[in-house]
């Protein structure tokens, strides 16, 4: 199973909604690889979050196994469906 290094920031838009930032690269074989990574690349890691995001924080770092990756996107695409919609 792949697991993921996924950032949640902290500001929130209109409508509650928050930035995400996935990485592709590199994926994990384990939650325990992720967290690893995390521990040893902290400040690699903020540091490209604040050049992507330079008026936000971070609220949070979590490794998430792809199947739950991959449910979210879905629920969220379908969510940004159903907004244009209305």
């Amino acid at each position: 199973m792949n697991w993921f290094l996924v950032a949640v920031m902290a500001m929130i838009y209109d409508g509650g909604t928050k930035d995400i930032y996935i990485w592709h690269n590199p994926m994990f074989d384990s939650v325990q690889a992720c967290t690893k990574h995390v521990e040893e690349n902290g400040d690699i890691i903020n540091y490209h979050l604040y050049q992507q995001f330079p008026n936000d924080k971070l609220e949070r770092l979590m490794c998430v196994p792809e199947e739950k990756l991959r449910a979210f996107l879905e629920a969220y695409k379908n969510e940004q469906k159903g907004e244009q919609s209305l």
